[in-house]
């Protein structure tokens, strides 16, 4: 019915055979279904990803909704079953430090690394590795200094990557400036892509974000780019998280920033990125701070004094 994307309609099946896995779960009739034994497949999803459980939970009931609007069941016995919280700690991804993100510049612009310009250009622009790796020629306009961004690469339910027409977001689709700093990459990304209709082909085929990954968690333990004593998952997306929080040291608004990175709501750039924006407020109350005190305004030296009423 055209309500959601092809890649979003393979994430259902994947998830769909994940429940029929469990042979509890293929074998009984909806109409059988109990509370226990779908709370024990449940706990039986623990050890996965939260997000996983979320898929999984989220599946179970819009079918059971389902269900009873069709009349095959007359209510929803699992209405009342709870969500399960993964066992999994969860480690939150973080963006690169100045010193590492110079390290990792340094690596990838003067060693012979696969993928390179999609991680590069990534940590430049802060776009999804899924919308770099779906770039065409056409989308780039050098004269204006601008890269359109309106599809992604996604997996079909063998694993094989394809271009979904669309980016993971509706505000997805966007067109961004080429920075200065990115302009001599995106140059020479074209020069190495000339004659293809995709510019980052590999072996002929296109490439998915997990190639990159592969690529990228190999480099960084290669060359000891991470420091291991800072908190924090580092990971491909560390890329975009690093553009984003450069651009908010930098003094960069947050409403400008959510266009960059494509997000739907400026409440998703905020908390995401709440750390650096707390951290650049602090920086510049600090700066306000010693202007004041150069104006000779401040209570330092003050003695306050208490007045009546």
């Amino acid at each position: 019915m055209n309500y959601i994307r092809e890649s979003t309609y393979y994430r259902h099946t994947d998830t769909l055979k994940r429940i029929e896995v469990n042979p509890y779960m293929k074998t009984t009739p909806i109409q059988q279904l109990s509370y226990t034994g779908v709370k024990e497949y449940l706990l039986t999803e623990t050890r996965a990803a939260q997000s996983v459980i979320d898929k999984i939970y989220m599946m179970i009931q819009r079918t059971m909704r389902e269900a009873v609007k069709r009349n095959i069941l007359a209510k929803n016995q699992l209405e009342d079953i709870k969500k399960p919280k993964s066992v999994q700690r969860r480690e939150k991804v973080r963006a690169l430090t100045k010193e590492e993100q110079i390290k990792l510049y340094e690596v990838l612009t003067t060693e012979d690394i696969n993928y390179s310009h999609q991680m590069l250009l990534s940590m430049l622009t802060g776009m999804r590795m899924g919308e770099v790796n779906a770039l065409k020629a056409d989308d780039i306009n050098l004269k204006m200094r601008t890269i359109s961004i309106s599809r992604t690469i996604a997996r079909d339910l063998k694993g094989r990557a394809f271009v979904s027409q669309s980016t993971k977001t509706e505000n997805g689709n966007r067109v961004i400036r080429i920075s200065e700093t990115a302009m001599p990459l995106v140059k020479e990304i074209l020069q190495c892509a000339e004659g293809n209709e995709f510019l980052f082909i590999h072996k002929g085929k296109l490439v998915n974000t997990s190639q990159v990954n592969l690529q990228f968690q190999r480099v960084v333990e290669k060359y000891g780019i991470v420091d291991n004593k800072i908190k924090g998952k580092v990971s491909l997306h560390s890329l975009r998280h690093t553009f984003a929080t450069r651009c908010i040291e930098a003094g960069m608004q947050a409403k400008v920033l959510q266009h960059l990175l494509g997000h739907s709501d400026i409440r998703i750039t905020l908390n995401t990125y709440c750390d650096a924006f707390e951290s650049f407020q602090r920086e510049n109350i600090a700066m306000a701070d010693e202007y004041l005190a150069s104006m000779g305004i401040g209570f330092g030296n003050l003695r306050l004094l208490k007045t009546a009423g």
